[in-house]
């Protein structure tokens, strides 16, 4: 599923060389609350890159982390790059902000408790790697965008992407205010997400005890409790905009089977392009007027959802054809035998919808890159060219 999303381009503040401007980031409270329930307070030596670094402070020591950050909108890693630039220790250094994939990005920060390794060689000494404090690991995060997250407060499931407002409108004012006061908000829901989580299953177990039926947002306040106080990386999508087929597969396969087996459901990671195109597809389509001019409903999901949701899909289909293989014996480890011989039930052959799911890369994200691109590092490695001919 990774491939999918190689289109969607990152953004990092970077020194000319591409190497990350590492942040600390402050270690929450309810996270060390976890560890200590889990039982995972780092004691024996579980690895050096399991503590965290200490930064001195007025009166105490406050434990924060060092990490990494690939931000899906160029805006807001221009305005880190800018407030970096701010410190009088970073007035003159050189900040870039450079591009990436999102595939990348992803893979990266899977890599959660530990890190990702970095470059830095192996102690000599120890044999080990090196702690979180010397460089030798280092946490990377994708941060959504500020903008995208504004649109998804007002779609409908905006709770998978951390929407727990009591109305959109509030979420959406929340998005308009300053990184400090969100995350002060967020911090506040955090905690109190286990009581509201313990509420939402004793209200659904009343109601179905009752013998009524479950409201649609209250299901998913509860399905996507594990959500309340975070944010997730929104992907938009409408009923009815499909991508077409080819032309080719139309007129050989017929329009209705060709748009049954061959069309793409298209996951925007930019609320304005769905727009743009549910535009576009209006103006070209034969029946303009039965078709409103503005989508009836934009639903938001998590993009890492739907892309955890394609790997489990596809490892389903890669066993069922493992069980196939196995069923036929010594035939079905023959390519050639297993192909010609169709055997098994017709519904172990049907489809989740899954591999029909597309996404669509931002415009602006896709402007940035080239602009990025055009611009180069700015600093060339050829040598002055020496005079040749009549001037020599």
């Amino acid at each position: 599923a990774y491939e999918r999303i190689l289109s969607q381009p990152v953004f990092q503040v970077t020194t000319p060389w591409g190497s990350p401007y590492m942040l600390f980031e402050k270690y929450k409270d309810e996270e060390k609350a976890i560890e200590m329930e889990s039982g995972n307070s780092g004691n024996d030596d579980t690895a050096d890159m399991d503590k965290f670094s200490r930064v001195q402070q007025k009166d105490d020591m406050q434990d924060t982390r060092p990490i990494s950050l690939y931000f899906m909108d160029e805006h807001d890693a221009r305005a880190l790059a800018d407030e970096m630039k701010q410190m009088k220790h970073m007035k003159d250094s050189d900040l870039r902000v450079t591009c990436s994939s999102l595939g990348k990005a992803v893979r990266s920060a899977s890599n959660l408790g530990r890190g990702l390794p970095t470059g830095q060689g192996i102690d000599d000494k120890t044999g080990k790697l090196l702690t979180m404090d010397d460089g030798g690991s280092l946490r990377h995060k994708v941060v959504p965008s500020k903008r995208e997250l504004f649109y998804a407060a007002r779609c409908a499931g905006r709770e998978r992407v951390g929407c727990f407002g009591d109305s959109p409108n509030e979420d959406a004012d929340l998005l308009l205010q300053p990184q400090d006061v969100i995350e002060a908000n967020k911090m506040q829901a955090r905690r109190a997400s286990k009581k509201n989580t313990a509420r939402r299953i004793q209200k659904a177990r009343q109601l179905e005890k009752e013998g009524l039926m479950e409201s649609p947002t209250d299901r998913l306040r509860r399905e996507y409790a594990h959500m309340e106080g975070q944010v997730g990386l929104p992907v938009f999508y409408s009923e009815g905009l499909l991508k077409k087929p080819p032309a080719l597969r139309r007129i050989f396969q017929g329009a209705k089977s060709a748009w049954a087996t061959s069309s793409l459901t298209p996951l925007y990671f930019s609320y304005e392009d769905l727009m743009k195109d549910w535009s576009i597809m209006r103006e070209r389509s034969n029946n303009k007027n039965k078709i409103p001019e503005k989508p009836p409903q934009v639903e938001v999901f998590n993009m890492l959802d739907v892309v955890t949701s394609i790997d489990k899909d596809q490892w389903r289909a890669e066993r069922r054809s493992e069980l196939v293989r196995e069923q036929k014996g010594l035939v079905g480890k023959i390519p050639i035998l297993h192909n010609l011989i169709n055997t098994g039930k017709k519904s172990a052959s049907k489809k989740s919808g899954l591999e029909k799911v597309v996404f669509v890369p931002s415009s602006l994200g896709i402007q940035a890159k080239e602009r990025i691109s055009a611009a180069g590092s700015m600093k060339t490695r050829l040598r002055p060219m020496r005079a040749w001919g009549k001037d020599a």
